[in-house]
């Protein structure tokens, strides 16, 4: 089942991963997340008087298939050669569509931790899943 946003359900068909001014069409998985490190407060006696949190870490992970994965490479080369993935800096749009109704999220300043190649006997194609530390995610920006 997908993502329920005012009783609609939002599937795998119906999402759009778009960054560096062009659509994924390879793109395979997405996941975001912003996590926060939280612990109960105490005072007088044994119970919580409250909860504090702390700082955000924006985090996640695309998974795309080689062909997008060399796109990308391409285009950082072109503005500076011998650039790695791991020195990209980008801003990921991930939009949920279902008629009329849209969910726009934003992964802001992205920077990918690590973006192993490999395949293995019998496979068909390269997947190629890229953790990623982010400055800030948007949720319906």
């Amino acid at each position: 089942m997908g993502l329920k946003v005012n009783g609609v359900e939002y599937e795998w068909g119906d999402i759009t991963v778009t960054t560096l001014g062009r659509t994924l069409e390879r793109v395979l998985e997405i996941e975001y997340d912003v996590k926060v490190s939280k612990k109960h407060l105490y005072g007088r006696g044994k119970k919580p008087k409250g909860i504090g949190g702390s700082n955000e870490e924006p985090t996640g992970s695309i998974t795309i298939g080689q062909s997008e994965f060399e796109a990308m490479i391409r285009s950082a080369q072109a503005l500076k050669p011998n650039v790695k993935i791991t020195d990209i800096v980008l801003d990921l749009q991930v939009h949920y569509l279902q008629g009329t109704d849209l969910v726009k999220d934003r992964i802001i300043q992205l920077e990918f931790t690590e973006a192993a190649k490999g395949m293995k006997q019998g496979d068909s194609d390269m997947m190629i899943k890229m953790p990623f530390l982010a400055l800030d995610i948007q949720y319906n920006y």
